[in-house]
């Protein structure tokens, strides 16, 4: 029969995708079936009768199927046939059972096989039982693999890629598991279970997908009921209430019922809404959500005055209420408003909620004031990959409680997940490769001691007073270890006649105010891609360009700083020129403020450890896509001359940097002058 994936063991990705790119042939070559939705209906239909069998202590295989229309059908060769009537039999029990007693599967139920689609049935099967859920049964040792969510985003991922309201990107076990294992600890260490009927801990996801956050959520916690002696009536009372989805999309509510069903919970707590635009179930439950653990559609806009703000915290308050906010955003404040007092709240957000001003900044200064911010936990951009984004995302950790004056914040970054994303046949898969460091992650936030401010190096794992936050910036990056490592290098290192100063400290931010202008016959436009290596500007593309766009005005000694990707440091000084010069807005616009000259600090902010500072302080939705913003860019720390030796000293340097400018732009234009008349001469 071949290989099997085998749970036991750790599922062999290849293996599986390999069935799953078979099964996608398998559909092309010998069925009727083109829509990727009905593939994926009939590939879970055949995957739950292979399960239950599991439960049943058989295999399901082809011999199965074959022995059924022998001994039932009394015809060898009716595969289909037997396969539909196996199913129908698998869904008349009560677990595919609605609690009205229509079937999970939908109005339609039963098989899109035909009975004379033999070739093609016995195709699908011969897939299929190479998925050995006799071993995921009998073992129960799989626990970073989950067949619903792999199904999904290999066969309809496309269907949703660019549906902002309807986005799917299903969250990988590698990430689930060590977020779980670091929000029971807590529940734990805060005696949180204590005093409590235990049955009624409410676990919840309000875009629950194929419901794989409020599956792992629910069974983590039964593993705590079982650890302490629960009774199999509290496990079951839990089940029975306590699970609850909500999701918009009627094909995701369906799969996350039969997700619950599998594993013994209450389907009929999954529910059909829009949890931002509409009045819904689950706003009944404001206040008594116990823990919440969601990942939601990012990018789609609502009009803040447009939704009931019964339904959500700090809506009524935020600035410009009549203006749009994203479907991110607004979803963590209705879990905010879901959550009961000391409950616990898991979100995945991308970059912007963390990082950027505006309302997502003032969402933030609200968060802090009011709730416990436990943790963020960065993600590398692979992780959603597979579902077609690369949007780099961050998991905030909640607590529903007031703030400590010495509150402590955990910044995890995990740079490596365990697998790559390549393309086999026009198809994303994960291919296991590296060491994913979540666990590790999770285990140091565990094992942190409240005093501790670099935790680890690799993975970087900081602790941050709140007090201590960037303009309360919550991205991790701004916090990694090497750049609190090289900061208390520098605050400890004997800097005789200098101290460490703040950027903002040396120059004026001066971007805002100056003039825009198109560029003319005397008007020059300076673009980020016109700095060279050695921090000087390629004059001769200068005055080739021809852009669309205005620039802003720029003068003598102005130092130009490349905000866009500045992991490629792009920085110069304005030098003296016949044209009036104009730069592209990717720029800031600095001037010194005291004795220490432009050329000086243009060459300070091109020094490795301050490159290091500045990539630690930048924020963007891929390492291609990042910039640095000017209030982080003003954090950055550079020694500054303190006595008149090192002043003076400084002076000298800017002086003979200047002369070195100037004489390379001399050069150059020498230089241009005699290939303009050789080419005149030839």
């Amino acid at each position: 029969m071949g290989r099997s994936v085998h749970m036991n063991a750790g599922v062999d990705y290849k293996l599986f995708y390999e069935i799953l790119l078979n099964l996608r042939e398998d559909f092309h070559s010998y069925g009727r079936i083109d829509d990727s939705n009905m593939k994926l209906d009939e590939i879970i239909k055949l995957v739950m009768l292979s399960y239950h069998k599991a439960l049943h202590g058989e295999r399901f295989s082809l011999f199965l199927v074959r022995d059924y229309a022998k001994n039932v059908l009394h015809d060898d060769n009716a595969i289909a046939a037997a396969l539909r009537e196996l199913f129908d039999e698998t869904i008349e029990y009560t677990l595919f059972k609605n609690i009205d007693g229509t079937s999970i599967f939908g109005a339609n139920p039963s098989l899109n096989i035909q009975p004379s689609e033999n070739i093609f049935a016995e195709r699908l099967i011969s897939e299929i039982e190479k998925i050995d859920f006799l071993h995921l049964v009998k073992e129960k040792t799989d626990k970073n693999f989950d067949i619903l969510n792999e199904c999904f985003g290999h066969f309809v991922r496309e269907n949703f890629r660019n549906n902002k309201e309807d986005a799917q990107y299903m969250t990988p076990a590698e990430i689930t598991l060590p977020i779980l294992s670091v929000i029971f600890s807590d529940f734990e260490r805060e005696n949180y279970f204590s005093n409590m009927d235990l049955s009624s801990f409410t676990v919840m996801d309000p875009t629950c997908g194929v419901g794989t956050l409020i599956v792992e959520s629910a069974r983590r916690y039964i593993e705590y009921l079982q650890d302490h002696g629960a009774d199999e009536n509290c496990i079951h009372r839990f089940l029975a209430n306590s699970v609850v989805g909500q999701d918009k999309v009627d094909r995701m509510v369906r799969f996350s019922k039969i997700n619950t069903l599998l594993l013994g919970a209450n389907s009929q707590n999954i529910y059909i809404g829009n949890s931002i635009s509409e009045n819904t179930v689950i706003d009944s439950m404001a206040g008594k959500v116990d823990f919440i653990f969601t990942n939601p559609p990012f990018g789609a806009e609502y009009i803040c005055s447009d939704l009931n703000e019964r339904n959500f915290c700090y809506l009524n308050q935020l600035p410009r209420h009549d203006s749009t906010l994203y479907s991110e955003a607004l979803m963590l404040l209705k879990c905010l408003h879901l959550l009961k007092p000391n409950g616990k709240l898991a979100i995945v957000l991308p970059d912007g909620v963390f990082s950027s001003k505006g309302l997502n900044g003032a969402i933030r200064e609200y968060l802090l004031k009011n709730y416990t911010v436990n943790a963020v936990f960065e993600m590398p951009v692979v992780t959603f990959a597979q579902a077609g984004t690369r949007t780099k995302t961050s998991i905030l950790y909640i607590s529903n409680t007031k703030p400590k004056q010495n509150q402590q914040i955990v910044m995890g970054i995990c740079d490596d997940i365990g697998y790559v994303v390549k393309e086999r046949n026009g198809v994303p898969v994960k291919i296991k490769k590296g060491t994913n460091q979540m666990p590790i992650i999770a285990e140091k936030y565990n094992e942190r001691h409240p005093v501790s401010k670099i935790i680890s190096s690799s993975p970087s794992v900081t602790s941050i007073l709140k007090s201590e936050l960037i303009d309360d910036v919550l991205n991790p990056t701004f916090y990694r270890a090497d750049r609190l490592e090289m900061l208390n290098i520098l605050e400890s290192s004997n800097l005789d006649g200098y101290e460490m100063r703040s950027l903002t400290d040396l120059v004026r931010f001066e971007t805002i105010g100056r003039k825009n202008k198109n560029a003319d016959e005397k008007t020059k436009h300076i673009s980020v891609l016109h700095i060279n290596a050695d921090c000087t500007i390629n004059f001769q593309q200068v005055q080739e360009f021809a852009p669309i766009s205005k620039g802003r005005l720029c003068k003598e000694g102005d130092i130009l700083f490349s905000k866009i990707n500045p992991r490629i440091p792009r920085m110069t000084v304005v030098p003296q020129y016949d044209d009036e010069l104009v730069c592209s807005n990717e720029f800031e616009i600095m001037r010194p403020c005291n004795d220490v000259g432009a050329y000086a600090i243009c060459l300070i902010l091109k020094t490795p450890y301050v490159v290091r500072q500045i990539e630690n302080l930048t924020s963007g939705t891929s390492s291609s896509h990042s910039r640095i913003k000017r209030e982080q860019l003003g954090e950055i720390q550079i020694p500054y001359p303190t006595s008149n030796e090192k002043k003076n000293l400084f002076k000298e340097l800017n002086e003979k940097i200047r002369i070195a400018f100037e004489q390379k732009y001399n050069a150059d234009g020498i230089l241009q002058k005699q290939l303009q008349s050789l080419s005149d001469i030839l």
